[in-house]
C-alpha cells in the first residue's frame, strides 16, 4: 500500500492492518506537533465514524492507497475561530435568556444544567489552547461561583453570574 502523510511518501509493509498503518501515521504526525485532519483510502474519504474495529483490522493488501493530510493547531484553531465565535455567541445568547428567566421565577435549572453542559465543550476547546485565551476572559472561578450558587439554590445570583460574568466573557 502506498501511503501518503503530506509531502512524505513510503510503501507500507505488506501483512499490516489499515489500524498499524494508521497507528504509524498518527505517531508521525504528532512527533511533528500535527494533528491528522484529512484521510482517504483510496478514492473513499474516511471519518471518525468508519474507524470501527471491522475496518481497522482490514488488512492493507486490500487497499492501494492511503493518504493524510495533517495540520498544527494553530492551524485548526484558525479554521475553526468562525465558528467557535458563532457558538460562543450562542453560549451568550442563551445565558442572558436564562437570567432572565430566573430572575423572573422560572426555576429552569434542567435548561441551565443543559447550558452548562455546552459551556463545558467551549471552554474545554479554548482553555485547551491558552495561546488564543484573552486572560479577562477567563471563565473558571465564575462557573465554579455559578456552580455554589446553584447548588445553594440561590437564582438570583445564577442570574446575576450568568449576565454579568459568563456571558460578556463569551463575546467574540
Amino acid at each position: 500500500m502506498h501511503v501518503m502523510l503530506d509531502q512524505d511518501q513510503w510503501e507500507a509493509a505488506n501483512g499490516l492492518s489499515l489500524g498499524d498503518v494508521l497507528t504509524d501515521i498518527s505517531e508521525k504526525a504528532h512527533a511533528r506537533s500535527r494533528l491528522i485532519t484529512s484521510l482517504t483510502v483510496d478514492q473513499r474519504t474516511i471519518t471518525d465514524r468508519d474507524l470501527d474495529a471491522t475496518f481497522l483490522g482490514e488488512p492493507i493488501a486490500r487497499f492501494t492507497r492511503l493518504k493524510a493530510v495533517s495540520q498544527t493547531m494553530d492551524e485548526v484553531m484558525r479554521g475553526a475561530s468562525s465558528t467557535i465565535q458563532h457558538y460562543a455567541e450562542l453560549l451568550r445568547k442563551e445565558a442572558e435568556e436564562l437570567a432572565s428567566h430566573l430572575r423572573m421565577g422560572d426555576e429552569r435549572l434542567t435548561a441551565l444544567d443543559a447550558w452548562l453542559g455546552k459551556l463545558a465543550d467551549y471552554l474545554e476547546l479554548v482553555e485547551s489552547y491558552p495561546a488564543k485565551m484573552h486572560p479577562d476572559r477567563a471563565m473558571t472561578p465564575w462557573v465554579q461561583a455559578l456552580l455554589e450558587a446553584r447548588a445553594q439554590r440561590d437564582l438570583i445570583r445564577v442570574a446575576d453570574l450568568l449576565e454579568y460574568e459568563l456571558a460578556p466573557r463569551l463575546e467574540p
